[in-house]
């Protein structure tokens, strides 16, 4: 993607005041002495300060600026490479350029300071990381063209901005195991089934009817009978992940906050059940904007969700117990849910426990404020929610994430583009 700069009159600006000055004492000077040096030193002045406003005006008129971006789309930790080429179609050399960047992305300068010769033509890459997950601007930018002389700088706006998200880490937890136990549909089925599934149970002995395709031949063959593959009936029941985003109850800052810990949870939690083949889908409610998205299973899905937890941010106004009461017509009926909070309010397992009433299996995730900053601990929730049947599970400050890498075979951002592969390997 290409943007140019196209402001057909740039702003002309004296940075040396002095020198108007200079010229008027020379001019007084020359009217009361009538000295032929006076009026030399006066005309000399005057034809540099003029060739000097007309060489920064008619070289800036002829440049054309132009911004190219590998990708919309990258993950925190990717390298942002963005390549500009500068135009001149002047004659005029020009000694002194600058481009000066405002982008967003933290960290991210696409600065710099070069000269140019008469029609000629620069390009220059620049890089940096994605440090932060988020929707930023790159851009805009001010080219600022000067004078062999230094008096004069025209300075023009490249208004136009290239616009990239940057997705949180594919991320994987070690310190922390949600009960599988607790999940309708995340163990095996004890049902068998000759129906073909994604989940294969076992192998029994051929029995007229059967199918011959499912005939396992390798097995019969070194045991010298017919055996006959046997399916697990797959799980239908879905899974929701709760992220509180309620801005009273968070601690911390940057990556070590209580904020980044949720997004990175349910960044791990979408990873696993996509790779198991379950579905997943995400609720969350900021300030004024609240995220659904309906569980599905398969890569794209997890696209969708590494989309909204870019831009996600706490600074949601209503309580996590709230969120998840009204959740409840959402969330529907034999459906798990994972809710993911650093509250040390009680009210949000008392949600959990009146959803459990309604057929929905609820785990909680309890991000430990107090490990983050001077906040009050969720712990003490634990015993409480345990009591009334719902799984409480503890992340604390230092809780170890795993990165996976997607492969660049494609964005997932944009609409049209094709979603990058995910190696889906167990860790």
């Amino acid at each position: 993607m290409s943007v140019t700069a196209s402001q057909p009159k740039p702003a002309v600006t004296l940075q040396r005041p002095v020198i108007i000055v200079l010229l008027g004492l020379l001019v007084v000077v020359a009217l009361v002495t009538t000295s032929p040096i006076a009026y030399w030193l006066m005309y000399a002045l005057l034809s540099i300060v003029l060739l000097s406003y007309l060489w920064t005006r008619l070289a800036s008129r002829g440049l054309t600026i132009q911004r190219h971006i590998r990708t919309q789309w990258a993950t925190v930790g990717d390298t942002i490479e963005e390549e500009f080429e500068l135009r001149s179609r002047s004659r005029l050399p020009i000694l002194m350029l600058e481009v000066e960047d405002y982008s967003e992305l933290p960290g991210y300068r696409a600065s710099i300071a070069v000269s140019l010769g008469g029609r000629g033509k620069r390009r220059w890459r620049t890089r940096g990381e994605a440090g932060r997950r988020g929707l930023y601007k790159l851009g805009p930018a001010d080219v600022t063209v000067g004078d062999p002389f230094g008096l004069f700088t025209a300075e023009r706006r490249l208004a136009q901005e290239n616009t990239i998200v940057v997705y949180p880490p594919i991320s994987v937890m070690h310190d922390v195991a949600v009960p599988a136990g607790t999940l309708v549909g995340a163990a095996r089925s004890s049902m068998r089934t000759q129906q073909v599934t994604t989940d294969a149970g076992g192998l029994r002995e051929f029995q007229p009817g059967d199918p011959l395709k499912r005939i396992h031949w390798p097995t019969s063959v070194r045991r010298e009978t017919l055996l006959v593959k046997e399916f697990d009936l797959e799980p239908t029941a879905s899974l929701w992940v709760a992220l509180d985003l309620d801005a009273a109850v968070q601690a911390g800052h940057g990556d070590e906050s209580t904020e980044e810990y949720g997004v990175k949870i349910v960044s791990s939690l979408a990873y696993q059940f996509v790779r198991d083949g379950k579905s997943v889908g995400l609720l969350a409610e900021g300030r004024g904007t609240r995220y659904i998205i309906e569980p599905q299973r398969g890569l794209r899905q997890l696209w969708r969700i590494l989309e909204s937890l870019a831009i996600v941010q706490a600074r949601g106004t209503q309580p996590f117990g709230d969120v998840l009461a009204s959740a409840a017509p959402i969330l529907g009926r034999g459906v798990s849910l994972v809710a993911i909070s650093p509250s040390a309010d009680p009210s949000w397992i008392g949600s959990l426990t009146h959803l459990a009433q309604r057929a929905v299996y609820p785990i909680a995730i309890g991000v430990d404020a107090a490990t983050f900053d001077e906040a009050p601990s969720n712990t003490g929730l634990k015993e409480g929610a345990e009591t009334a049947g719902v799984s409480f599970t503890t992340v604390s400050q230092g809780a170890t994430f795993s990165t996976v890498q997607p492969s660049r075979h494609g964005g997932p951002a944009a609409e049209g583009q094709r979603r990058p592969t995910v190696s889906l390997a167990y860790q």
